[in-house]
This record gives C-alpha cells, sequence and structure tokens, in this order.
C-alpha cells in the first residue's frame, strides 16, 4: 500500500515538472516570438491592404452595326490584331465603293480638264498660222490696191478695176482681223481651262480623302484585340446591333504589378528601386519579389469622387494611406496564376 502511495506521489511530481517545462517553453517561445517581432517590425515595414493589378481596356464599337461573326471564346487568350468580332459591312462596303467611284470620275475631270488646256493650245497655235497668211494677204492686196490706183491716176486702168482691188484689199483685212479675235479667244479659252485644272485637284484630293474616310469606317467592322491579353466574360451574340461607342469585350493586359496601400507614417521608409517580398493569399508558402517603381503623389482618398471634408466640426483623426506601385519580377512560376484583385501582403526591409 506504501508502494502504491510512493509511485502516485512519484507521478504527481513527474506531471508537475512536465507542467513546469512545458510552462516555460510556452513562455520562452512566446517571449522570443515577441522579441523576434519587435525586432522584424522595427526593421521592417508590412501592409496587409494590396491587391494585384492588371490593365482591364473596354473595347468599343467605332461604328453601328449588327454582329455577323464573333471569334474568341470567354477567357480566351488573344493576340493584339486577333479578329475579336465581325459585324456586317455592307452598308459601310457601299459607301465606299461609291466613294472610289466618286474618287476616280474626279480623276478622269481632271484629265479632260488638262486636255482642254492642250486642245485651245493648239487652236491658239493653229490661228497663229492662220494669222500670219491673212496678214500676207493683206499685204499682197495693198501693194495691188495702190498699183491700180496709181494705174488710173494715169488712165491705165478703169475705176472699176480699182473698186475690185479695193474690195479684195477690204476682205483681206476683215478676214485678218477674224482671226485675230479668234486668237483673242482661244487665249481666253486656254486661260479658262487651266484654271480649272488646279480646281480639278483639289476636287481629286477631297474625292480621294472621302474615299480613304469611307474604307477607315469600313475597316472599323472587323474589331481587332488592341493587345495580348485575356478577353473576359462574352456578352455578346450573333444578330445583335451594336452601336457606335458600346462595349463590346473587356480584355486584361498581360502586364501585372501590385498596388500597396501603406499607413502615410511607413512611407519614410520606402523608396523607389526598394526591393520588397510579395505573398499571395491564393498561393500558401510562395513568395514573390518586386521592386517599388513609384509612390503616389497624394493619398488614396485625394483621387476619390468624394473627398471627406474634416470641416464639419466632428473631426476624427484617420490614418491615411499612400498608393504605391510595385513591379512583379519574373523569378517565380507561379506569377501568371496571379489575377488582378488578389489580396497581397508587401513587405519592406528597411534601407
Amino acid at each position: 500500500m506504501q508502494d502504491m502511495a510512493n509511485q502516485d506521489k512519484k507521478s504527481n511530481n513527474i506531471f508537475k515538472v512536465i507542467v513546469k517545462l512545458v510552462a516555460f517553453a510556452l513562455v520562452a517561445s512566446g517571449l522570443f516570438l515577441g522579441i523576434w517581432f519587435f525586432i522584424f517590425n522595427q526593421n521592417h515595414e508590412e501592409t496587409n491592404d494590396a491587391q494585384i493589378e492588371q490593365y482591364v481596356t473596354p473595347v468599343m464599337a467605332r461604328v453601328t452595326g449588327y454582329i455577323q461573326e464573333i471569334r474568341y471564346e470567354e477567357n480566351q487568350f488573344v493576340h493584339q490584331g486577333d479578329t475579336l468580332i465581325v459585324i456586317d459591312n455592307r452598308e459601310y462596303q457601299s459607301k465606299w465603293e461609291a466613294a472610289v467611284a466618286d474618287w476616280k470620275a474626279a480623276k478622269q475631270n481632271s484629265v479632260v480638264a488638262e486636255r482642254n488646256v492642250a486642245t485651245t493650245a493648239s487652236n491658239t497655235a493653229i490661228g497663229e498660222a492662220q494669222l500670219k497668211a491673212a496678214k500676207t494677204a493683206v499685204w499682197k492686196t495693198k501693194l495691188e490696191y495702190d498699183r491700180y490706183k496709181a494705174l488710173v491716176q494715169e488712165d491705165a486702168a478703169t475705176q472699176q478695176q480699182l473698186e475690185k482691188v479695193n474690195a479684195d484689199y477690204e476682205a483681206a483685212q476683215a478676214h485678218y482681223q477674224e482671226i485675230a479675235n479668234r486668237i483673242q479667244l482661244a487665249n481666253l479659252s486656254t486661260e479658262q481651262a487651266a484654271a480649272n485644272v488646279p480646281t480639278s485637284q483639289t476636287l481629286i484630293q477631297a474625292k480621294k480623302a472621302i474615299a480613304d474616310n469611307a474604307a477607315l469606317f469600313l475597316s472599323y467592322t472587323v474589331i481587332t484585340a488592341p493587345y495580348d491579353g485575356w478577353v473576359g466574360k462574352k456578352t455578346m451574340q450573333i444578330g445583335q446591333l451594336i452601336k457606335e461607342g458600346q462595349t463590346v469585350v473587356s480584355m486584361v493586359s498581360k502586364e501585372k504589378w501590385v498596388t500597396a496601400n501603406f499607413k502615410e507614417t511607413q512611407l519614410q521608409y520606402l523608396k523607389i528601386g526598394q526591393k520588397v517580398t510579395i505573398e499571395a493569399d491564393a498561393i500558401r508558402n510562395t513568395e514573390f519579389t518586386g521592386t517599388i517603381t513609384s509612390l503616389s503623389p497624394a493619398s488614396g482618398a485625394r483621387f476619390s469622387l468624394v473627398q471627406p471634408d474634416n470641416a464639419t466640426g466632428n473631426f476624427v483623426k484617420i490614418e491615411q494611406r499612400i498608393p504605391v506601385k510595385i513591379k512583379l519580377e519574373e523569378n517565380n512560376a507561379n506569377t501568371d496564376f496571379l489575377r488582378a484583385g488578389m489580396n497581397i501582403k508587401v513587405i519592406a526591409e528597411h534601407l
């Protein structure tokens, strides 16, 4: 009986020793962790108010029309220039063809105008040659008239012959004047035709601009990816009418970065180019590295649409947050797993 009592007493002593050792270990661990956390916080700044960011671009229709084809699936990766949506282009095709026809007609009219200049100029050259011949005829008939006039005075010719020669002389003068007037009219026609050439060239440029604009609107009927990235939710259907400026799909870029909102009291320990450690809630036991690329020039509240007004008399001091942009370094295979909006923890060691 006494042996059993001694044995129970011995067991109680061992239990008390174990409890004391465990308590001591817990206290020591707590003390060690407290010291470690104190030293760590003295040399590091961290925040849980951080998210993965990517560019989300709304792809909009630039013309109105009915959807003819949809060439993407939800969440599909596409390359820059890949066709996403095709709009029925028959209306824009006919407008482009009409504009091209007007452009060609303007070019033909310009050719006609240039030929008119050449034609009127050749008429002037012909008239000048005829004028020389008419001038010679006037000179010959003038000599004939002067000769018969002298013969009449010597009674060597009749008055009737003189009158006939005089009539020929006057007819030659009239013909000369007629050709001179015709040349003057041809010169005026040439000047007018030459003046029409610049106008026709300007009309060609105007018609070409209209054709180019019609071709541009025709090209808008094919909506392409603006950059490499992922398309979002598919909200469009074939046959659906979309209007100019309507968002047809949203794209998410490949480029990723972290926006971390640090407290204003932490900002003094952050510098551009500083390396940081990043942990994602979605991936356990995985650390990423990044580099601070920029510090916001104002607090996040200043960039909000409705800024807080502290002039009401009910002022409560709130510690402000400053957005910090961090570039992810491509040294981790899990970087592709990160998505825009994921929660991130950022730790920055004091420099």
